[in-house]
């Protein structure tokens, strides 16, 4: 099937991710409201890191269809919209340019595979204990995580939030195997635990240190 293509930088759109967009300039204005109107999706695509003009080189070739789901109208017709991730996609050719771009595009099959049982309790086992961590780190209280039941849903919703480059985002994107995509998760959620360890080991430290108050500091016989 042909869809309009909205390319962005440091942005990957998973499924059933819902994100808000501020549509301002005019092709896409023309784009949306299109889609508006005859009830279809777009696809949203990432541009290659560090491109300075959208070309078919640039724009990398995996997405996912969007679909609006929400639209508050402002002026100079501008709008916010809200828009909710389907299906992951190839382009296969890109057959237009202007006024916004357009491919001609197959929907992507997911691998599921029977042994994700083990890696769905390891990504949200160490997706929790991040959670936990950072809410400790930022002083806010920890919060009980309401997890997707799928292994595929959770391997897209903690590729979303997961703070790690746009790159390795669509990396995890492209991948057509839960399972691969899951055991990449494991590998970058225990990278940032970590992290965030080694950053609450450090606060601790820091926190005993200004509590000895002026110990340490030479003192002056008078």
């Amino acid at each position: 099937m042909e869809i309009p293509l909205f390319p962005l930088p440091n942005l990957v759109l998973f499924p059933h991710i819902v994100v808000p967009l501020h549509i301002f300039e005019e092709r896409y204005k023309l784009m949306i409201n299109g889609c508006i109107d005859r009830s279809d999706v777009f696809g949203l695509v990432l541009l290659h890191k560090d491109a300075e003009e959208e070309t078919e080189e640039t724009i990398h070739r995996v997405g996912v269809t969007a679909r609006i789901v929400d639209v508050e109208r402002l002026d100079e017709d501008r709008m916010n919209i809200l828009c909710e991730g389907e299906d992951r996609f190839r382009v296969l050719r890109f057959t237009e340019k202007t006024p916004f771009w357009k491919g001609a595009v197959n929907l992507l099959e997911e691998k599921e595979q029977q042994t994700t049982d083990v890696l769905y309790e390891q990504v949200a086992e160490l997706y929790r204990s991040v959670s936990n961590t950072s809410a400790k780190l930022s002083g806010s209280p920890e919060t009980e995580l309401a997890l997707p039941e799928s292994a595929k849903d959770l391997s897209y919703l903690v590729s979303y939030v997961l703070e790690i480059d746009s790159e390795e985002k669509q990396k995890l994107l492209e991948m057509d195997s839960t399972a691969e995509r899951l055991r990449m998760l494991v590998a970058h959620l225990t990278d940032v635990l970590r992290k965030l360890e080694q950053q609450r080991a450090l606060k601790e430290i820091m926190g005993k240190v200004r509590g000895n108050g002026d110990l340490g500091r030479p003192h002056t016989e008078k």
